[in-house]
């Protein structure tokens, strides 16, 4: 039983990892402005992603509601598809009608000469501050709503056609599983992305 529930956390883990990190991994970002990179870029990331993350799910046939066939696939497919897309529009409408933007700036301290370990924490410190802070208008610091409130709607809408609704244990876990990973995969591209960067 233990194992079982390892395999469904991971392979959710999964699920929600990959079309978060291949989005993420199309952005980039200079000093306290973000830079983004062209929209067909971006969701060629995106697709590139979700059909990543619906071929790991059949192949460990998850959710068990959905069986391992063509219209499995489908079912499955299209609910990377509609989380994806789900997130990104609702954090690009709830930037734009508050005008809070995630909190980046130069991490300095994850390039240079400095040790491997340093760096990376030093990314992951920036990484941790991008996901969970932003600035408003004036450049004041906020919790990152737009960020943060997108993945929780996303995954609450996610689970209205998800077989996980008809149990509110199992529905209760994947809601705190898929935020929990899309946000901590969230955290991860960005500290990379940083790391990368010369």
């Amino acid at each position: 039983m233990r194992s079982a529930s390892l395999r469904v956390a991971f392979t959710i883990a999964f699920a929600g990892l990959a079309p978060v990190t291949a989005a993420a991994q199309a952005r980039d970002t200079v000093s306290s402005a973000v830079h983004r990179e062209p929209v067909a870029l971006r969701y060629r990331a995106l697709a590139i992603g979700v059909v990543s993350a619906a071929t790991w799910v059949q192949a460990f046939d998850i959710p068990e509601g959905w069986d391992r066939t063509w219209q499995g696939y489908g079912n499955r497919l299209s609910d990377q598809v509609g989380f994806a897309l789900t997130e990104e529009l609702l954090r690009e409408g709830l930037s734009r009608a508050t005008g809070w933007e995630s909190a980046y700036g130069p991490c300095d301290a994850a390039r240079g000469a400095r040790p491997w370990h340093g760096r990376a924490r030093a990314a992951t410190r920036c990484a941790v501050h991008s996901t969970f802070v932003a600035h408003n208008r004036a450049g004041a610091s906020r919790p990152n709503a737009p960020l943060l409130g997108a993945i929780v709607a996303a995954s609450a809408l996610s689970l209205t056609w998800r077989p996980e609704r008809a149990s509110a244990s199992k529905g209760q876990r994947f809601m705190v599983t898929r935020v929990g990973i899309v946000t901590g995969a969230t955290v991860v591209s960005r500290a990379v992305r940083e790391m990368r960067r010369r």
